[in-house]
């Protein structure tokens, strides 16, 4: 299940991800990035983590649809959970989208996952 999360950042998508994620899971953050890329020229993306047991096969490849659609409008992630499921994701999209910078936080360090996340890459202010 996906869970948006309310932030105070015009720029960042906030998402409570828990137990396995389905393709009609993917809309919900499919809607809301759209949404927001309606204003931001690019976003962060924060991912909550809670007793996520992975994908459904449709919902995995609704998720590498909605990445090869937007990946170049995204340039953080910031992945708060379990570093099981940061290591398993993160090599994975770092291989086929190597420009996305993603950080992996404990959930003790989510004030310092929000921080970073919240700022703003320099790059995309050329």
């Amino acid at each position: 299940m996906l869970e948006l999360l309310q932030l105070p950042f015009p720029h960042v998508v906030g998402v409570r991800v828990s137990g396995k994620i389905n393709h009609t899971d993917i809309d919900l953050i499919l809607q809301e990035v759209e949404h927001k890329l309606l204003e931001e020229d690019n976003l962060n993306i924060f991912i909550e983590l809670d007793h996520f047991e992975g994908f459904t096969a449709r919902g995995w490849l609704k998720e590498m649809r909605f990445l090869a659609k937007y990946i170049n409008r995204f340039t953080r992630t910031a992945i708060l959970g379990e570093p099981r499921w940061f290591n398993r994701g993160s090599t994975f999209i770092t291989r086929i989208f190597p420009n996305i910078e993603i950080e992996h936080f404990i959930p003790l360090q989510r004030d310092e996952a929000l921080i970073w996340v919240s700022e703003r890459d320099v790059a995309t202010f050329g």
